[in-house]
């Protein structure tokens, strides 16, 4: 009578998550393959990665599962069957290639303590011990710098962007990179920034009867000054983290002072115009 095999904890959330429903070893190989052929360098890139530290340690689907266990850790993911759910709005491939990008940009930036725990969680519920996954660690940081060019491990940034997203964190959280918190706080910018330039040209369109040209001067108006902000918190990032949050904050509040700003314009111009209207009636 033949022994039934059983997944380690971890193994059964990436089974999860992966949406492997058979032989694990049989569907890390495909995930590998899929990569390798994929038309997209820096993800056909990772997957040799992949592939040559499956191959390299010579333990099957475990080292794989190492890499992708230790990436998602990283990237704010339990590895619960709670997390293996968040995760279904993402592709094996991205959630992959953010695990590679968080083990290259994260894993030297967590603290000593924070390795640690990683190490002692991963190797529990992977059931491996300790000294193996730094090993494997090594190996990826190695290789993909070795592997992928300077392009492709910024593209890395942003499937670590995407998958950090899921679990409530951002590429800065990773990385603790000053440069992307500047990068982060661009994108919220943008954000929020949007949705006032979008108000601004819809206003300025019921405003103006030559809506279109006017409207677009409008919205181009908003985004220079913005542009311009974020240029100057970024030259305001060569001084430690506290200022960099600062200056984050800087571009946000300054964006909402733009906005406003342009508004109340609009709404000198909306009062005069139909000043004008009312007399003419």
């Amino acid at each position: 009578m033949s022994i039934p095999f059983t997944l380690s904890p971890i193994a059964s959330v990436i089974s999860a998550m992966y949406k492997i429903t058979k032989d694990i070893n049989d569907g890390i190989n495909n995930l590998i393959n899929d990569m390798k052929q994929s038309k997209n360098v820096t993800i056909a890139r990772t997957g040799k990665v992949l592939e040559g530290a499956k191959l390299g340690f010579a333990i099957g689907y475990v080292t794989p599962l190492a890499v992708i266990a230790v990436g998602q850790f990283i990237l704010g993911n339990p590895l619960t069957a709670v997390a293996a759910a968040a995760t279904m709005t993402c592709s094996p491939i991205a959630m992959t290639c953010a695990a590679v990008g968080a083990i290259i940009y994260g894993w030297n930036a967590l603290t000593p303590y924070e390795r640690e725990d990683t190490l002692e969680q991963i190797s529990k519920g992977l059931e491996v011990g300790i000294e193996l996954i730094k090993s494997i660690i090594g190996f990826v940081i190695e290789r993909t710098k070795a592997i992928l060019s300077s392009e492709n491990l910024e593209e890395l940034k942003k499937f670590i962007g995407a998958v950090a997203a899921t679990f409530g964190k951002s590429l800065s959280d990773v990385t603790h990179k000053v440069t992307d918190i500047v990068s982060d706080g661009y994108d919220a910018l943008k954000m929020k920034t949007g949705r006032a330039v979008d108000k601004t040209v819809e206003l300025a369109s019921d405003v103006y009867q030559t809506s279109s040209e006017t409207a677009e001067k409008t919205a181009n108006t908003v985004l220079e000054a913005v542009d311009k902000t974020v240029d100057l918190a970024s030259d305001a990032y060569q001084f430690g983290s506290k200022t960099a949050e600062k200056a984050a904050n800087t571009v946000l509040e300054s964006a909402g002072k733009i906005a406003d700003g342009i508004r109340e314009k609009l709404g000198k111009s909306t009062s005069t115009d139909l000043a004008k209207n009312d007399k003419q009636i």
